[in-house]
């Protein structure tokens, strides 16, 4: 229960402090807002409207209280634009949802077979690890660009941008989840190579089982919380990616949104987006914390 309480006071604090740094970011910002809103065309009446519509007689401190108590009873006012931004944020998540579950998908894979593989073909280990260490090294529009070329401008295999074409979301989950990937495929090597020194796994070749039952068995049975624990800290990688990665295949999603919201100085819009991100990124940490209590447990049960 304490637990509980000092999670959602957390919680409730990240909010109180992304009010003011949103509020305050506005204000700091040059240019003109309704300008942004209204297009180069418009008429100097129709901008000073819009500048009205925008000022705030309350103070800050009002302004920051008023914000977090709305955002409590996920009730994130209106857009610039009018637009309900709740709306927005939902539509565009299915899109931002769609590629961080398949890139979460393709890391586990990758990251599983990236580590075992290595251990099965002894051969190969080193140059798995240094490609990884490549691809860690590389930003994640730099891996997009070079999918993008491969295998849509050079060999025309998957659709390069949008929603409309069937597996829009390959390409986009891949540059998003390869990174992450690479780390769980370096995480599964380095626990891999722990646990061939255990008894059980010298045991386990004395009775003469195949190498490749002994770490598909016996090692991975054994790193599967950790592993799962591990995997989950990437979620939050996912969505900080999304903006670029849906810039460069052209999608509308989460962080496409956040992108234009800034552009249009549309705090409603910003602080909806991130307080949504927040709330996913605060249940993902509860349940990894969760489990890692869990395999804390069930790992002293078991030794003694």
């Amino acid at each position: 229960m304490n637990y509980l309480i000092s999670r959602i006071l957390s919680f409730i604090f990240l909010l109180l402090v992304l009010s003011f740094l949103g509020i305050q970011f506005q204000s700091l910002r040059g240019g003109s807002a309704a300008l942004a809103i209204s297009g180069q065309r418009a008429k100097e009446k129709d901008i000073q409207e819009i500048n009205k519509q925008l000022e705030s007689k309350e103070n800050i401190l009002v302004r920051v209280l008023l914000t977090v108590s709305q955002y409590v009873r996920f009730d994130f006012g209106e857009t610039v634009r009018g637009e309900p931004v709740i709306k927005l944020v939902i539509d565009a998540f299915k899109k931002t949802a769609v590629i961080a579950v398949w890139a979460a998908v393709f890391s586990f894979f990758y990251g599983i077979l990236g580590g075992i593989t290595g251990h099965l073909k002894s051969s190969i280990r080193n140059y798995i690890l240094s490609l990884n260490y490549f691809i860690l090294a590389n930003p994640i529009f730099i891996i997009s660009l070079v999918l993008l070329w491969i295998f849509s401008l050079a060999f025309a295999w998957l659709p390069p941008g949008g929603t409309m074409l069937s597996g829009w979301y390959i390409l986009p989950a891949a540059a998003l989840g390869l990174k992450a990937g690479c780390r769980l495929a370096l995480f599964t090597d380095e626990f891999m190579s722990r646990e061939k020194k255990n008894q059980y796994v010298l045991t386990a070749k004395a009775y003469g089982f195949t190498s490749l039952r002994i770490h598909l068995i016996f090692i991975l049975k054994n790193m599967f919380l950790p592993l799962i624990s591990f995997w989950l800290l990437d979620f939050a990688s996912y969505l900080a990616g999304a903006a670029i990665v849906e810039t460069i295949f052209s999608i509308n999603g989460l962080g496409r949104l956040l992108l234009q919201a800034l552009l249009q100085y549309d705090l409603n819009l910003i602080m909806g987006i991130l307080t949504f991100v927040s709330m996913l990124v605060f249940l993902t940490g509860s349940v990894q914390e969760a489990m890692d209590k869990y395999f804390a447990k069930f790992s002293s049960a078991k030794t003694e």
